[in-house]
């Protein structure tokens, strides 16, 4: 069960990864939509495959991150 969670989460992870890390103004830019593509199917499996407490668990830690992020951008002004 944790190997079926842990591999998806980590070809998401590096996926990432190379997405952020390639510079898309050269030939070396073709890789990062292939990376991205690769990255959302992954997070998909990711989320079918785990249990519902890290489901729960994850949108919980989205929601609280999204509010303390957004109070600091809504409150610039």
């Amino acid at each position: 069960m944790l190997a079926t969670c842990l591999i998806p989460l980590t070809v998401c992870l590096i996926a990432g990864w190379v997405t952020a890390g390639t510079n898309e103004r050269t030939l070396d830019g073709i890789p990062a939509p292939i990376a991205a593509i690769i990255g959302v199917c992954s997070l998909i499996w990711f989320l079918a495959v785990c249990p519902w407490p890290v489901e729960l668990a994850l949108v919980l830690a989205v929601l609280v991150f999204g509010k303390v992020y957004l109070q600091d951008i809504l409150n610039v002004g």
